[in-house]
């Protein structure tokens, strides 16, 4: 009895169509993987420039936009297909779009490419907290005007029970005071704390905090972002204390001093409240005081 020999033919056939599933197989996995480490590339890249676009917000959204624009670019993203939008109360900023991604493998079985889309927004709210370059000297409470030139710290006889809206931060004295207002408290406050009044008044640190401010040419319409006129001061509810005493932070603002100047023995400190982004967090129940701090919100 003469024995079937194997046909050769049909197991090439089935060998090349197993060859070709098992490569469609791996070019799909190796291309769903570069689209994946693709999408969070473009979540990454977006989540650091809804950050960066909020710094310039409330009072600038077509310098947040730009800005937001900038960092996707410099993060290799083509902003062609990128939407960024401001909201209405200009305290958030969304970023959504979509990229395309040419596979690596994929087109050998007839797929060229793929969508991917993301999306997320930044919002900014009052801080609660602050660490660092906080100055010593303390507003009560009250409805200001942002860009409004303003006295910050009065003369005597404008203060009550010799509190002229001076705070001991880390300590009491005038060194403490003259580092802290040449350099900024390098502590942490936060919404609610009690700090400390300082009594009398410190006007022989006056030349000193005026000529290193005036080391700096800036204007209010011009200072660069880490400008050395640019001030965090507490805003509290009241300086109704008799001597050294107590007061609670309600909040904080931002101060751009314009000059200062020694009178009779007192400081007086001139100049603008702003509207500002820092890194700190946010509590988006407290008040408006115009000092902000920025998070994602997705």
């Amino acid at each position: 009895m003469m024995k079937k020999k194997p046909k050769k033919g049909n197991a090439s056939v089935i060998l090349c169509i197993l060859i070709t599933v098992i490569f469609g197989f791996a070019a799909f996995a190796l291309d769903i993987g570069l689209v994946y480490t693709e999408k969070v590339k473009l979540s990454n890249a977006m989540d650091s420039a809804a950050l960066a676009g909020a710094l310039e917000l409330p009072s600038n959204e077509v310098k947040a936009k730009a800005l937001a624009q900038d960092y996707l670019r410099k993060n290799g993203v083509d902003t062609n297909n990128i939407a960024i939008g401001i909201a209405a109360d200009k305290k958030s900023i969304q970023i959504a779009g979509t990229v395309n991604v040419k596979h690596l493998f994929a087109p050998i079985i007839g797929i060229q490419s793929s969508n991917i889309s993301a999306g997320n927004s930044a919002i900014i709210g009052p801080v609660k907290s602050v660490k660092g370059g906080i100055r010593p000297f303390a507003v009560q409470k009250f409805n200001f005007s942002y860009g409004d030139l303003i006295t910050l710290k009065t003369g005597a006889g404008d203060g009550y029970s010799g509190n002229y809206g001076t705070v001991a931060l880390g300590g009491t004295g005038n060194n403490v005071f003259r580092n802290n207002a040449l350099y900024g408290y390098n502590g942490t406050i936060a919404v609610g704390d009690y700090i400390d009044t300082e009594t009398g008044d410190m006007a022989g640190t006056a030349n000193e905090i005026k000529n290193y401010i005036n080391s700096e040419i800036s204007s209010f319409n011009n200072f660069p972002r880490n400008s050395i006129r640019i001030w965090t001061i507490p805003i509290v509810n009241s300086f109704m204390v008799n001597g050294r005493g107590q007061i609670q932070v309600s909040g904080f603002a931002e101060f751009y001093v314009e000059d200062i100047y020694k009178k009779s023995g007192n400081i007086e400190i001139r100049g603008r409240f702003i509207q500002y982004v820092i890194n700190a967090p946010i509590d988006t129940k407290l008040n408006d005081t115009g000092l902000y701090g920025a998070r994602l919100s997705k």
